[in-house]
């Protein structure tokens, strides 16, 4: 139970670390490439098949918070839950990387039909998506990523949004350096989850207390959660 546990709290963190990243990002490009990302709908289901090719979790985590923040649909959710093999393509890969290769190009394939497939029905049957609200770029000047001359000030003024991230992405990041969450031994995932890890807690001790409040955490927002009738 303490192993479920312990891998359910790394699911949880990555995917929120992957939504601060991607809002950091939209705030950073003016929201441009959301807004190209949703004028073509074919490119989000390739971004989200090799978003969920790539080997391990990571991508398919990124297509789940780029979903919940209204940035694709739901059929280029299934897109990438089709196209992914997790962890499960890194001993393919090992073992059988001709017959691995051929498979992940065949599950793009079949992923990208599929979304496409998911979203023509979904738009004859009766859906409730509750979601948090699309990814907002305001142009206020408190939407500044990186406020000069006041990232001393926001510390000694701590709100306790920021507290709070601040100690939880420091604690799971000391957790993933000391192998108590992800792999044991040194190797490119663990350098991936740190690498990521580091940049959300650069950007939650750098960024004002309007993007951790409104942007990443907006009060009463859903996460996460998909409600169907037939």
């Amino acid at each position: 139970m303490c192993d479920v546990a312990v891998k359910a709290l790394m699911v949880t963190a990555i995917v929120a670390v992957m939504m601060l990243v991607i809002e950091y990002l939209n705030i950073m490009t003016s929201g441009s490439w959301q807004t190209a990302l949703a004028r073509r709908r074919i490119g989000q289901y390739l971004l989200a098949a090799v978003l969920g090719a790539i080997p391990g979790c990571l991508g398919a985590f990124a297509v789940v918070a780029m979903y919940s923040h209204r940035t694709i649909t739901l059929g280029a959710l299934v897109t990438a839950m089709v196209a992914t093999s997790g962890d499960e393509a890194f001993v393919m890969l090992a073992m059988i990387p001709d017959q691995a290769l051929i498979l992940t190009g065949s599950l793009m394939v079949v992923g990208v039909a599929a979304g496409i497939l998911t979203d023509a029905i979904a738009r004859h049957r009766r859906f409730t998506i509750l979601r948090c609200e699309g990814l907002q770029a305001h142009v206020e000047r408190e939407c500044q990523c990186f406020p000069r001359g006041r990232l001393l000030r926001q510390w000694k003024e701590c709100s306790a949004a920021r507290g709070i991230l601040a100690a939880g992405t420091a604690a799971f990041l000391f957790a993933i350096c000391t192998g108590q969450v992800g792999p044991e031994e040194w190797n490119w995932i663990r350098v991936t989850l740190i690498s990521i890890s580091g940049l959300a807690l650069f950007i939650v001790a750098t960024v004002p207390d309007h993007f951790l409040e409104e942007h990443l955490w907006p009060e009463g927002s859903p996460h996460f959660l998909l409600t169907y009738f037939a």
